[in-house]
């Protein structure tokens, strides 16, 4: 939990300058793609050769999969054959570094990372494990790593669920699969003129989770950083937004009160003076659908 002091002094941490961005919506959904689906090892990997699928579009190439996530222009390939596969015996037996050095090396081939700053989030690994009915689980091996890298500008990190790029290595550190969520981004749409103070933050938080949850709620957490949206999400801006975790606790303000809970939530706000919203949905409750008989 995090008190008015120890949040205070976090906003008086910043000041470095940061901008508005605009997302590149001159570039379709799979300009460079067929290249780089190609560069992959999908020979056949030819522009006419996409089929629809709502918002994505696909391409197979046994063992390749390709899919284009239209509304964010984001993509991602697997070996079928080899991603999250087990072959029986394979374990990788790799530190962080390692998998980090050979993931770098394999997206920078793939020109993953543009001319983008990417940093490491965290590296995740796929485990397997032999087992009998009550018998602990024995020879257990790691058959894939994950590499997540986060992309990095102005000195504050990406938040959300976009803005990465994922590389899947197999026992040979060769690719099994990669990801690229990081969106295009055309150029500055307008520097950031200043940072919302905290206190108008505050009255923020009281006022829209109030009305709706007249219990009380504590700060767990509060992050600053560029928000990217997901693969089926449309954007048009990159903004810095303040990520605040709460934990909201007591009883609802309206007449089905939630007694003695806690929910956690995360309160998305834009973080400029000149930014962009709101960020969060409304929470006017619908209007009852009637049934029309």
């Amino acid at each position: 939990m995090l008190d008015y002091a120890a949040l205070l002094e976090f906003w008086l941490s910043f000041g470095a300058p940061a901008n508005i961005y605009e997302v590149d919506s001159s570039v379709e959904p799979l300009d460079d793609i067929v290249e780089l689906a190609q560069l992959a090892g999908m020979s056949g990997a030819d522009p006419s050769a996409w089929n629809e699928f709502g918002p994505l579009l696909e391409i197979e190439q046994e063992p390749y999969l390709c899919t284009v996530f239209r509304p964010s222009r984001a993509v991602r390939l697997v070996d079928t054959g080899r991603w999250q596969v087990d072959d029986g015996t394979a374990h990788l037996d790799l530190t962080d570094s390692e998998a980090t050095f050979a993931a770098v090396q394999e997206a920078g081939f793939l020109r993953l990372l543009d001319e983008d700053q990417f940093a490491l989030s965290r590296v995740t690994r796929l485990n397997v494990a032999t087992a009998e009915r009550g018998q602990p689980a024995g020879d257990e091996r790691v058959i894939d790593v994950g590499v997540v890298l986060t992309r990095q500008r102005d000195g504050l990190s990406f938040l959300g669920q976009g803005g990465n790029v994922v590389m899947y290595l197999g026992p040979d550190l060769r690719p099994t699969g990669f990801e690229r969520t990081a969106r295009r981004i055309a150029g500055v749409r307008e520097a950031v003129s200043g940072w919302r103070g905290l206190d108008e933050v505050l009255a923020e938080l009281d006022a829209y989770w109030g009305p709706w949850f007249g219990g009380t709620y504590t700060i767990e957490d509060v992050q600053l950083g560029y928000l990217e949206l997901g693969r089926l999400e449309e954007q048009e801006i990159i903004q810095p937004v303040y990520a605040i975790d709460l934990n909201l606790a007591g009883g609802g303000g309206s007449d089905d009160a939630v007694p003695e809970s806690e929910f956690l939530v995360q309160h998305l706000t834009p973080a400029a003076q000149n930014g962009f919203g709101p960020l969060m949905p409304s929470l006017e409750p619908a209007e009852e659908a009637t049934r029309q008989e």
